[in-house]
């Protein structure tokens, strides 16, 4: 059978084998219900907490930064939209459609502008707001944000980073109030987690607000025991590997710029952005992307487009016609997605697929 390749990373990373040995092995331990009152619950809810120690450990060098669970980053962007201490929100037009989706239940929310570069701008004085939120890697073009430039300028009162697509990959920033992670983007079977700083300023409210939330307004589902431990072994894996990780990603990100060249293609943001090289965000010379993936598929060689074909919807992408695309050229974004399990052969695969499929478009 003819190798597949995946470069949707993004979207989801494939989880390695021994992962999904040992979430069977620990399915196996963890079945009982965690939230009951006999022992097998207080075994589950004593794992968990040490998960949170050591996914804290992982990503800041030290193991007191609280963890709020959740199933899905999208869940725990509502726990921030229903906080009732937070009415007024700044972001940007660069963020994630779910988080925006959650935020716009507030209030107010400003958004910020960003410059054909992906660089959000502070255009006008947001200083009163309550909650900022910033990514630090943009999820379809690979954008590395200022967060530390962009917390000062707004000065939120509680600061906020989307890590979805950074944790594991590069190093975290550290000025903030809240992390959200998602285990899915890292090889996780599923997962995600809210770190709090410690003595943050709404750390033990937020603590407290999750709690009801969850077990008293029953407005999400628990989390289940060994999906949390799961998690924190692929952050952990992720994390002690990722210098070797981001070469290699790198090497592969660097192969396919220069091959695409050949077929009129090019990346979608200028030389001098600072891009995560786990996204590749490319431009089609006139191809739209949606049918260039489904006949990639066809090869077993699978990515994303940039938006929806415009054949089945009239919405090209928000973020990149915030940044001045058009919706011809919006429609024609391929996003390519790395992960710890790509290798060279996959970049090769995935050039002789291309070249193949735009020959025949």
């Amino acid at each position: 059978m003819k190798k597949e390749v995946y470069f949707d990373h993004a979207s989801a990373s494939v989880p390695e084998k021994q992962l999904m040995e040992l979430f069977t092995a620990e399915s196996l331990e963890f079945f009982a219900n965690s939230e009951a009152i006999h022992a097998l619950a207080y075994r589950g809810r004593k794992a968990v907490l040490n998960a949170g120690l050591r996914i804290s450990l992982a990503l800041f060098g030290r193991d007191d930064y609280p963890v709020i669970w959740g199933n899905s980053a999208t869940e725990l962007f509502r726990l921030l939209a229903v906080f009732p201490e937070f009415s007024d929100s700044v972001t940007s037009v660069l963020e994630h459609p779910a988080l925006l989706a959650n935020l716009n239940r507030f209030t107010n929310t400003r958004l910020l502008p960003a410059a054909s570069d992906g660089a959000v701008r502070i255009e006008s004085d947001v200083s009163g707001a309550e909650l900022g939120c910033f990514h630090q890697v943009q999820s379809e073009l690979g954008i590395i944000q200022d967060t530390a430039g962009l917390f000062t300028a707004a000065a939120p009162g509680c600061r906020m980073i989307d890590a979805v697509q950074a944790a594991g990959k590069i190093p975290l920033a550290k000025a903030a109030d809240v992390w959200v992670i998602s285990g899915v983007k890292f090889g996780a079977p599923g997962g995600a987690a809210m770190l709090l700083a410690p003595q943050g300023r709404f750390t033990e409210k937020l603590l407290k607000h999750a709690s009801e939330y969850r077990h008293h307004d029953y407005a999400v589902g628990r989390v289940t025991v060994p999906v949390i431990l799961t998690m924190a072994r692929a952050l952990e894996n992720a994390v002690e590997n990722m210098t070797e990780n981001f070469r290699r990603v790198s090497q592969i990100n660097a192969f396919i710029r220069s091959e695409v060249q050949k077929f009129d293609i090019f990346p979608t943001m200028k030389d001098g952005v600072q891009i995560s090289p786990y996204i590749l965000n490319l431009m089609l010379p006139y191809q739209e992307s949606a049918v260039v993936v489904r006949a990639l598929g066809e090869y077993g060689v699978y990515a994303a487009s940039g938006s929806a074909c415009s054949a089945e919807s009239s919405t090209p992408s928000a973020a990149l016609t915030a940044l001045g695309f058009n919706a011809k050229k919006a429609f024609r974004a391929l996003r390519l997605s790395f992960g710890a399990a790509n290798s060279m052969e996959d970049a090769e695969i995935f050039i002789s697929a291309l070249k193949t499929v735009l020959k025949n478009y």
